[in-house]
Parts: structure tokens; sequence; C-alpha cells
């Protein structure tokens, strides 16, 4: 239940970790054939993209999710209290738990990365690099159910919270 609503509360957030697949996918330029940055469905959102030959591009998109909304979270939690007591404070907080609570990478991007992973290993030794990122998205999404993207996301907050204002 408590899953379901903060999905509906965390739309913005999947727009956030498509647009951070896109941009990814832009700065190794590698071609995009669809987006869908939200939808009401399963998944919620979507980047159909080709997959790039270097081992390292196949890792920046996957992880370009967590790198994207990370910042952006971090520049909304900042924001927001350049703004204290107003609406716009409650919309940056919103924004920044939004973006983080959404940048894990999924399971499927996790499979493509590993799918990648073995295939460029005969091409590149240093694909094994690749290897600690599959399990830590592994592990991500098995133990989901400990709220792990919650805890991120208000961790990033305190972060500010602490080291920022």
């Amino acid at each position: 239940m408590l899953r379901k609503i903060l999905s509906l509360l965390t739309i913005p957030g999947v727009i956030v970790h498509e647009f951070g697949h896109k941009l990814f996918c832009d700065l190794t330029n590698t071609r995009v054939r669809k987006v869908c940055y939200f939808r009401f469905g399963d998944p919620a959102g979507y980047v159909v993209h080709d997959i790039p030959n270097e081992f390292y591009k196949i890792l920046l998109i996957v992880l370009g999710p967590m790198i994207f909304g990370t910042i952006f979270a971090l520049i909304c939690y900042v924001y927001s209290f350049f703004y204290q007591s107003t609406i716009y404070q409650y919309i940056f907080i919103w924004l920044g738990f939004s973006a983080a609570y959404n940048c894990f990478p999924s399971d499927k991007d996790g499979k493509i990365l590993f799918d990648e992973t073995n295939k460029n290993l005969r091409k590149n030794i240093l694909s094994f690099i690749n290897y600690p990122f599959c399990l830590f998205i592994w592990l991500q999404n098995r133990l989901n159910f400990l709220y792990i993207d919650l805890i991120y996301a208000v961790m990033l907050y305190l972060f500010v919270l602490n080291y920022f204002v």
C-alpha cells in the first residue's frame, strides 16, 4: 500500500529517471528510438535505444538516472532552502524527493547491463568493471522491500540539510 502511494506521489521522479537515460544516450551518441517519459502502466516510463558497442557507454546509460536523479535531487533540496516557509519550498522538496526515490536502475536496466557486459567481455577484458554495478542493481531491486529508495531520498535531504544549510 505504501509503495503504491509513493509511486503516485513521485510521478515527476519517473520523468527524471527516463530523462537520465535519454541524456546519457545523447552524451554517448547512442541512437534513441523511442521515449516515453511517463504513462500509467508497467513500466511507468521507458527509453528504447540502440545498444552501444563500448562497455562504458552502456554502463553510463544504465546509471544515467542514478547520476542525473541524484544531482537533480540535490539541487532541488538546496533550492528549497532559498524559499523557506513558502509553497516553493515544498515543491522543491517534493521534486527532489521524487527524483531521488526513482533514481535507482530497474531490474531490466540491470539485466541489460549484465547481458551486454557478458558479450563485451570477449572484446574487452576491462568490461568486467561492470559486474559490481550489476550486483549493486540486482541487490537493490531484491531488497526494495526495505525501502532503500525511500531511505536514499531522505538521506540525500539530510545530507543537504547538514552540509549546505
